[in-house]
């Protein structure tokens, strides 16, 4: 056990000196290989435009909030320049993405792909995924919580690459002082996320 939490560590931290965008643009680039037939789709919802990578698997990725249509779909199709882009997402997505903005949805109910996602960071956002609707945790809790209470570095390493964010919400997760924190979309849409669920943190 505490060897295989040392290799975890190493790894980790092996790994802080790659920009979380480039650790995503490598998941991405793993997705396209294994999954030829991957799906592009972009909507809008009331926080902005929603990019989508799906497949008959669930959906592999979601890009955050974009201001623009021609944005998202420039920013979707350059992570995966071999998908087909199609007029529009899967109606229950979109509907549950577009409800979830609205203040309307408080969990989601969508088929994931997880078939690429390492088992440390599964065990990460599976944790996530667990915080309720308007409550944060800390990156120690994420820690205690998978089993690994030194890992609360190597925990916000997984979070940061996040294939999935806001269905798994890595947003739910700050310091342990009450800051914000990290987050792959900027601390201004964390923010904006943390305020829409309601969650009591000095934002």
């Amino acid at each position: 056990m505490k060897r295989d939490l040392e290799e975890t560590l190493l790894e980790w931290r092996r790994r802080e000196s790659i920009p979380p965008s480039t650790r995503r643009a490598a998941i991405r680039a793993q997705l396209m290989r294994a999954y030829g037939e991957m799906q592009l789709a972009v909507f809008a919802t009331r926080i902005g435009w929603l990019g989508i990578a799906f497949s008959e698997r669930g959906i592999a990725a979601l890009h955050l909030p974009r201001g623009s249509r021609a944005q998202m779909l420039r920013d979707l199709q350059r992570a995966f320049p071999d998908a087909t882009t199609v007029d529009a997402p899967p109606a229950d997505l979109a509907r549950e993405l577009r409800e979830y903005a609205e203040g309307h949805r408080r969990e989601f109910d969508v088929r994931l792909d997880w078939s690429l996602v390492k088992p440390f960071q599964r065990a990460v956002l599976q944790a996530a995924h667990r915080i309720p609707f308007g409550e944060t945790r800390s990156y120690g809790w994420i820690a205690r919580a998978i089993g690994k209470p030194g890992a609360s570095r190597a925990v916000g390493q997984a979070l940061g690459a996040n294939p999935l964010p806001i269905i798994l919400p890595c947003h739910r997760v700050i310091s342990s002082d009450g800051g914000l924190g990290g987050y792959g979309g900027g601390l201004a849409l964390k923010r904006k996320l943390l305020a829409l669920e309601g969650a009591a943190v000095n934002l």
